[in-house]
């Protein structure tokens, strides 16, 4: 390592920023085979912490090196994750600035992970120091912030991975493999999906060891000028859209990736009418969304006639998929889920928890059965069948039959489930800093769950239909695929 022409020391030598050298075409496979990718956390709380016990300890090409959080009671409990890494003691900072600025020469990338509406200015400070950054979604909370991050991206040559960390689980990807290449939903007609969950989201205040009530040192106020605010941001328009910018993102970004397209329009509503406790965001909300698909989208479907009636021209021209989304936090009976609703299958994409559970599920649509007149037991017999047509007594001699539901891990390798999709996302966060390339949730797709997000809180807010213009995510210039996933084969 000493001796070695490494990207690091090239970069401090000839005093470089990552941006300009690799605009100007430095490769970063100069990073040496066994070379650690150099990490450095902004926002210590529980999020980052996550990653710390999950998808960073699992990442063994990425290294902690430095920390910062406003908050000294955050800050104290990344260093705890960490188990108190002596290495890591004088590289812990309040002022994420200063952090740039010191560790200038110690760090390659940055891991965000704090309230929504301060992602912005953030990584943009962090792309204008030459640094790597993975964010936490939702990216961004403005068209305009979203597009400044998008065209950075462009400028430096560096890229924004965002943490939609479904798009790293086998499941997710298995789901796009047998809907895109197999067809086994046929043509998906409607989705449905929902965040229910019975919690206020309000949490209690830190205390310190004496159990005193934590106070903020000057330090910190210079940073939090209301620490109500700043502890339960998610409740607050200054810090967040709610249930849409912290919830529904999730599905919707999934939803966006499964039918290779954008939704053209939203509506929707909301209020607070359940906890009442000087939140400024909803504490429920319904919105639907409406796709336009065409043959040149890449979740289009074509079918069969299935009635004489139908013109087969017609039936496959252009059509809407509507997808609703719900989120409450006043009940939790429905959990978190999507549906996919085909004419051959469903599909229903939800989280394994735990290994004693199942994640994601197929139901096969029900099957008739045609019944002998005589027996009344099933029969194949195609004479049988018209002629039960023929006389118009087919409810009389004919069942619907349901099939069972196949969990996706029934047909998945269990080497699939082996590591944690957060493990995987680091994985592809560390390889390409060091070998090229986008991550598969690179800045275009935080841009497009972003544009969801604003469009959804507009309508939610006006009740009124938003429409979204194409031109919020066009640019002039090449920018990364937002659409790929793995191929997981059975």
């Amino acid at each position: 390592m000493d001796t070695e022409l490494t990207r690091r020391n090239f970069m401090k030598a000839t005093g470089a920023t990552a941006g300009v050298a690799v605009a100007a075409g430095w490769s970063p496979l100069s990073y040496a085979q066994n070379e650690k990718v150099r990490v450095a956390l902004i926002g210590t709380g529980s999020q980052n912490r996550l990653h710390i016990q999950d998808g960073l300890a699992g990442a063994e090409s990425i290294q902690i090196t430095a920390m910062a959080d406003c908050l000294r009671f955050n800050l104290g409990n990344g260093w705890f994750a960490t188990k108190n890494e002596p290495r890591l003691k004088d590289h812990l900072y309040i002022d994420y600035r200063a952090m740039l600025e010191k560790e200038a020469d110690n760090i390659d990338a940055v891991i965000i992970a704090t309230p929504y509406k301060t992602h912005y200015k953030i990584v943009m400070d962090c792309l204008a120091a030459g640094k790597f950054v993975f964010c936490e979604k939702t990216m961004a909370h403005t068209y305009e912030a979203c597009r400044d991050i998008v065209t950075k991206c462009h400028e430096t040559g560096l890229f924004v991975q965002v943490g939609h960390q479904r798009r790293y689980n086998p499941e997710y990807n298995f789901a796009a493999t047998q809907m895109l290449q197999k067809g086994r939903l046929g043509r998906v007609s409607f989705i449905e999906a929902q965040w229910h969950r019975n919690d206020a989201w309000r949490r209690p205040f830190p205390k310190k060891m004496d159990g005193s009530p934590y106070e903020l040192s000057p330090a910190e106020k210079q940073w939090i000028p209301d620490f109500e605010k700043h502890w339960n941001w998610r409740i607050y328009e200054e810090y967040s859209s709610g249930l849409l910018s912290e919830l529904a993102t999730h599905h919707l970004e999934i939803i966006n990736f499964l039918l290779g397209t954008m939704p053209s329009r939203v509506w929707g509503t909301g209020g607070i009418d359940y906890w009442r406790d000087g939140r400024t965001v909803y504490d429920n909300l319904t919105v639907t969304y409406e796709y336009e698909m065409s043959r040149r989208t890449r979740g289009f479907g074509t079918i069969d006639a299935k009635i004489a009636e139908q013109d087969i021209r017609a039936i496959n021209k252009p059509y809407t998929v509507r997808v609703t989304w719900s989120g409450l936090t006043q009940s939790a009976k429905k959990g978190a889920s999507m549906l996919l609703i085909g004419d051959d299958a469903t599909f229903e994409l939800r989280e394994r928890w735990s290994l004693d559970k199942p994640g994601c599920v197929v139901f096969p649509e029900p099957i008739k059965v045609w019944l002998d007149p005589k027996t009344m037991e099933p029969t194949t017999d195609q004479k049988i069948i018209e002629w039960i047509k023929s006389t118009g007594q087919s409810q009389t001699y004919s069942r619907w039959e349901d099939q069972p539901p196949i969990p996706f891990e029934d047909e998945m390798d269990p080497s699939w489930f082996d590591i944690t999709p957060d493990v995987r996302q680091f994985q592809a966060f560390a390889k390409h800093i060091k070998e090229g390339g986008k991550p598969r949730t690179n800045e275009m797709v935080g841009l497009m769950a972003s544009v969801c997000d604003i469009a959804g809180h507009e309508a939610v807010t006006t009740k009124q239909t938003v429409e979204i213009d194409p031109a919020v995510y066009t640019f002039d210039f090449e920018t990364p695929d937002p659409f790929e996933y793995e191929r997981i084969e059975v």
